[in-house]
This record gives structure tokens, sequence and C-alpha cells, in this order.
């Protein structure tokens, strides 16, 4: 049928070429040929979250408003025809949605009505450990709150408060990297908050000589100061072929393999050649990326899944993530993913299953913090 080619397109439009701008009219478009379609009317819907979330001129709350009118229309849908498989789908797009706006408790609610139509999804297991992570986390919170404020008289409250509003702003966050692969290309996400106006006013060079070296700078907008990043990557790319992508927080560069393998690390592990390095050219402090440990040899960078409150605004939407992450994947490949998930509390993501299948994965959690039992 000619809908099922036009769905099939517009959703290899919204998750493999990221251009939800671009899927938001082929919805449209096929809304308007086809009234009441339930699948164009959720991915609609998804297609306005990914613009919410990645793009400065959708984030307001009319389009996630609009998203959500959407959702809760292909609920009716998907009920009058009483399709219990179509029905958990439009609840865990509810599930989705909710997430990605924080409301975990309500989240929870349509997680487990989905399970209740019998959803089924390679995600799921990820999807339900990370939301138990984050309504533990709000509960922890909350606890804290509550000792403290049961500590603190009003006074003390309101000379606490007038401190923190007096207080000079911090300086600023040091730059976090995060990369992930496809059978073709390799992206590295550089997350910022002093970005460039257009792609156009990134540099983006990669030595000839080697096709390894890699530089990247531009100049900070309001200043005469120049962000540079410098890498030497693990294996060749083809230099001609770069595309540069600004997000709302985040400038993604997309390098073309010029061999279709699978890297196991990003960076060149002979730290004698050359070392990643980020700096700003007025004699500003050198950044360095900040790395996270994980126990999966291929070095997937977690920080993708790790969407704890701190990082959210810098993160962005984890099912696009989910999507590429399987896109290539091989049967082994995705049971060693979900079982280290699992196993180490979502502090680990590993696609060895050889090493996997072995032995229980630990909880691996960040530098600093220390894994407890709830």
């Amino acid at each position: 049928m000619p809908v099922d080619r036009d769905l099939k397109t517009a959703y290899e439009v919204l998750y493999d070429e990221r251009d939800p701008l671009k899927a938001l009219g082929l919805y449209d478009k096929i809304l308007n040929d086809y009234p009441g379609n339930l699948m164009a009317t959720v991915y609609k819907a998804a297609a306005l979250e990914k613009l919410y979330y990645e793009f400065s001129d959708w984030h307001n709350d009319q389009t996630l408003e609009n998203a959500r009118e959407l959702l809760e229309n292909a609920l009716k849908l998907s009920q009058a025809r009483g399709d219990r498989s179509k029905i958990g789908l439009v609840y865990f797009r509810h599930f989705v949605h909710y997430f990605h706006d924080k409301d975990y408790d309500r989240a929870g609610m349509f997680l487990g009505k989905c399970k209740e139509y019998g959803y089924k999804d390679d995600t799921l297991p990820m999807w339900e450990a990370e939301l138990d992570r984050k309504l533990k986390k709000k509960t922890k919170k909350q606890v804290s709150r509550a000792e403290v404020a049961g500590e603190m008289s009003v006074k003390e409250s309101q000379q606490l408060s007038t401190a923190v509003e007096d207080r000079p702003p911090q300086a600023e966050q040091k730059l976090r990297t995060d990369w992930y692969q496809t059978s073709n290309d390799i992206v590295i996400s550089l997350f910022t908050s002093r970005l460039p106006q257009s792609d156009k006013d990134v540099t983006v060079q990669v030595q000839a000589a080697d096709k390894r070296s890699v530089e990247v700078s531009y100049l900070i907008p309001g200043s005469s100061s120049e962000f540079q990043y410098a890498i030497k990557l693990a294996h060749e790319v083809m230099p001609e072929e770069v595309t540069v992508k600004i997000f709302t927080k985040k400038l993604e560069i997309t390098f073309k393999k010029k061999e279709n393998m699978q890297w196991k690390t990003l960076e060149d592990e002979n730290p004698a050649q050359i070392a990643p390095e980020t700096s700003v050219s007025n004699n500003s402090n050198t950044d360095v990326p900040l790395s996270y440990p994980s126990s999966s040899k291929k070095q997937i960078d977690w920080s993708k899944l790790d969407l704890d409150d701190e990082n959210d605004d810098d993160s962005t939407s984890a099912d696009a993530f989910f999507q590429k992450l399987y896109a290539d994947a091989d049967p082994d490949t995705k049971r060693a993913m979900m079982k280290s998930f699992i196993e180490s509390n979502g502090t680990a993501l590993n696609t060895n299953w050889e090493d996997v299948s072995k032995k229980k994965v630990e909880t691996a959690p960040p530098e600093g913090m220390e894994a407890k039992s709830w």
C-alpha cells in the first residue's frame, strides 16, 4: 500500500536521518491524505518531541502540548479499533513522552499500561531500569530535603536563600563529549553552552597525512576567544566527508569511516602520539573531556544513557540513541547489551557477548560515587 511506503520513509527520516522537521512535514502530508492514520499520528508526536528537545526554536510549551494532544488522539483511535498491540504502542509512547518531561510517576503509570497490553520491545528492560533509578533518586532527594527542612529554622532558611542569590556565578562546567558509531559513521558530540550561530562557522580539519588527527575550532560568539578541540582517532576517516550540526546545547560532528569496521575505542590508544584536548585561546583553563567508567570492552559511551537530572538538558532524547544502538546490532550484541545493563543496575553497557556470557556484570558507578543497595 502507498501509505505503508510513506510511513516507512517518514520513519527513516525521523530516526535514521535524524531530521524531525522533514519528518514532521511527511507525517502532515500522510495525515492530510489519510486522516486518522494511527501510526502517522503517533510518530508525528514523536517528531514534535524531538524538535522540542533538540531545537531552540521549537522549545516551547505549545510544541509539547501539541505532541500530547496527538498521543491522546492516537489512544482514542487505537482503543476504537480494539488492537491490543497498537494500544500498547501508544501507551509506550505516552511513557516516553512523560519520561523525557521528567514526570516519572506518570511515566511509570503508562509503562505499566503498555506492559499490561503486551507491548514488546528490545529496549523495554532498559527503560524499566532507568525509570526505577529515577524514581529511587527522586525519593532519596525528597527524604534529604525533608531532613534538612526539619533541622533548619525559618531564619536559617532565609539566610541560606539570600546567600545563594548573592553568590557569584560558578565557572562553566568542563566540556563533556559523547560518541557513538554506525556501520558507516562515527558521531562525536561536544556539549557546551558557547555554541556558534551556524554550522558554517565551525572549522573541522582532518589531516590528510594520517586521516586520524582531527581539529575543531570556531570563534565564540560575543567574545574574541576561540573554541578548540583536538583528538587523534583510533582509525582513519574520510577527510572530505564531514558534516556538522548545531543543536540547543551541543555540537555534533559526523565522520565517514574509511573502512566499515566496528571501532572498539574512539581515540588512538597510544598516548605518546596525541591526546584529546579542548581549550579557549584567551589563556583560560584547559577543559578536559569527562570520561565515564564502563565494563564494556567496546567503550560504548554510557553518558548517552545517563539521564541524571543535572545532565538532562544536555542530552538528546534517549529513544533516538536506543534506535541507533540497535540499528546494526547482531543478536549476540543485543543479548550482551541487555544482560550487562540489567545486571549492572544500569551502570554498564557491554556489547561483547563472549565476555558477558561468562560472568555476572558488576555494578560500576561513576568515579566519586558509591553503589548502595536499596
